[in-house]
């Protein structure tokens, strides 16, 4: 195509040019007629250029991968926009700005035409949503998806009129713009690659909840606006070698909701498996090693809302990983990506109805349901098994360590059945409120709460009212940075009642909504990635007030003597805590503690419980 065009525009401009050179011999009138219609032939000719340009550019993209190299920012943007260059069915959409500026926009094929997620619903249609470059050292996604939706337009590729394809073409701009050799240092290709974390140096798989990024912020947008049916994050893997080039993380089954559950585990994922297998890429779950290498056994992963597939089992959808394995060609791993996505439009079209009746009740369950898991744990005594192509695991004394390396040998491969542990069980609950209530002080959980649709309504005059209240006792902060946050876990809470004032424009947040997933599992301080555990609300671990010692022993003696019930805690503690009983502060700031003067907001959680006005 790229030498018929050439063709082409050269063989016009060389008329053009004959018949210019004649037309400086006519007169005035005649020469201003025949330099408009030469005007018309140069806009024409211009045409042709800009078709010849973006023709060759799309060309030159769809074909890249093959060569062992990914394509640009820049090169992806240009292919997509030029595939909506005078066709209504495709459509870029931006739906606001990254760390770095540029925005995040999102290319969408509809056949019907129809860009608007509440019509498409109407009419039974259901949306799978692909995002590709979140880590941008891992681009087969993105390669992917520029095949794929070549194939799809030029009709080698049946898109059905009832699924809505939407491609994020790359999330991590910011990462995909620092290109370098090296930031995969394991990876068989491409040449150059993006880096995984984005201009604030997160990794945007992990930012889902906590929303730090502008990349996060707009995709939150996108996501709500199009609520899809199925969701596909593209991927690279490292770890383990074996023959497979596709693995597969499907959204842990025991945390979905039960109607999602059943038709992912018992009717879309075997179709999936069944696809890739019928096309000759057979693929297996996510390689996620149990005790070092995969015949010991593997583990289901667990993905928590901070990851991508985490925050879309908040809202129902039917949530994949593609990791395809790095030590495989980079032209293979992303023809498997491409085989994957065809897979699943398929599958989605043919389970289509089944699709959206389960995530209708999944949604119906969640407004009614009145306990929730905010916790999970790998249940060890619960194993299945399933057929594995891996090779031979050996150890060797290592060259460089002197210690003992692991290394696979690939002339002993073995297919046998190996341990594969999916279960898990919530390992703490809570019982779902009528109503939560958050002070409009904490403006940045209303702005998440705001992004991801959450309906909420606002006090309209200063109040006092009747509410549970958690204090937190106990937790654990991690010593290292993560993700720009110290994480809290394994907290502890105690519960009371208590009469607190609020003020006109606090926020009311009622738990009969389809999305109290995500409203239980935010701001509840036990979950896992509750707003707690992100530092959202570290103002309240400080004490404010505090005392004078020497001023404060006249006090404390008369709080011990009035309170015989505190006195007898007071000389037990110094009885079973030699330090304590060492320590005049410590043993002051005790009595400080069971006193009137206390303040009562410290360590209180300031999101509460509605009881009763």
């Amino acid at each position: 195509m790229f030498f018929i065009w050439s063709f082409i525009v050269f063989v016009y401009i060389t008329m053009l040019v004959q018949e210019l050179s004649g037309v400086i011999l006519i007169s005035g009138n005649f020469l201003h007629l025949c330099s408009m219609e030469k005007a018309h032939k140069l806009a024409l000719i211009f045409s042709f250029l800009v078709v010849f340009y973006l023709d060759a550019s799309c060309q030159s993209s769809t074909e890249k991968y093959k060569t062992n190299q990914t394509v640009s920012y820049k090169e992806a943007m240009d292919f997509y926009r030029s595939k909506t260059i005078n066709n209504p069915k495709c459509k870029l959409i931006n739906y606001g700005s990254t760390d770095i500026g540029k925005p995040l926009e999102l290319f969408v094929i509809s056949n019907k035409q129809i860009f608007d997620r509440e019509k498409l619903a109407q009419q039974g249609t259901a949306v799978i949503l692909i995002n590709n470059g979140i880590h941008p050292g891992e681009p087969d996604g993105i390669d992917a998806c520029i095949k794929l939706t070549e194939d799809i337009l030029a009709g080698k590729v049946i898109l059905p009129d009832n699924i809505v394809l939407a491609i994020i073409p790359i999330y991590n701009i910011d990462g995909a713009l620092n290109v370098g050799c090296c930031s995969r240092a394991n990876q068989n290709g491409p040449q150059t690659g993006g880096f995984r974390g984005n201009g604030r140096n997160l990794d945007l798989n992990r930012d889902f909840i906590k929303c730090d990024s502008e990349n996060a912020k707009s995709f939150t947008k996108l996501y709500q606006a199009w609520d899809p049916d199925v969701f596909v994050d593209t991927h690279v893997s490292d770890g383990a070698d074996y023959t497979y080039t596709m693995t597969l993380i499907d959204s842990q089954k025991d945390k979905l909701s039960p109607a999602i559950s059943k038709v992912m585990t018992q009717t879309f994922l075997p179709a999936l498996y069944d696809g890739m297998k019928k096309i000759g890429n057979e693929m297996c779950p996510y390689v996620n090693v149990f005790e070092g290498t995969p015949e010991k056994g593997m583990e289901a992963f667990l993905e928590s809302p901070r990851f991508a597939t985490g925050y879309a089992a908040l809202f129902h959808a039917f949530p994949f990983v593609t990791e395809t394995h790095m030590l495989k060609p980079f032209p293979q791993r992303v023809e498997a990506t491409y085989d994957f996505l065809k897979v699943i439009i398929d599958q989605t079209n043919k389970y289509r109805n089944e699709i959206i009746l389960a995530r209708k009740n999944a949604k119906k369950e969640t407004i009614n349901a009145s306990t929730f898991p905010i916790e999970w744990k790998l249940d060890t005594s619960k194993v299945d098994s399933i057929f594995f192509k891996g090779y031979a695991a050996n150890y060797s004394v290592s060259e460089v360590t002197g210690l003992k390396r692991l290394s696979y040998d690939r002339t002993q491969p073995y297919e046998k059945n190996i341990p594969f542990y999916s279960t898990y069980f919530p390992s703490k609950k809570t019982e779902k409120p009528n109503c939560y209530i958050i002070p409009q002080a904490w403006k940045e959980v209303i702005e998440r709460m705001n992004l991801n649709g959450i309906e909420m309504s606002r006090l309209k005059n200063d109040t006092s009212l009747n509410v549970e209240v958690k204090y937190i006792r106990d937790y654990k902060t991690g010593t290292r940075a993560y993700e720009g946050h110290y994480l809290h876990n394994k907290v502890v809470t105690e519960t009371d009642t208590q009469q607190l004032n609020y003020f006109a424009g606090d926020y009311l947040v009622y738990t009969n909504q389809w999305k109290n997933r995500y409203i239980i599992e935010t701001l509840e301080p036990e979950a896992t990635d509750a707003f707690f555990a992100w530092n959202f609300f570290d103002g309240i671990l400080q004490q404010k007030e505090w005392f004078g010692d020497y001023l404060f022993e006249d006090v404390a003696l008369e709080i011990l003597n009035s309170n015989p019930k505190l006195m007898m805690e007071f000389e037990e503690k110094k009885k079973t805590d030699p330090a304590f009983s060492k320590d005049n502060w410590a043993m002051l700031t005790f009595i400080y503690q069971h006193s009137v003067w206390y303040e009562k907001s410290h360590l209180r959680y300031p999101v509460t419980r509605l009881i009763a006005k």
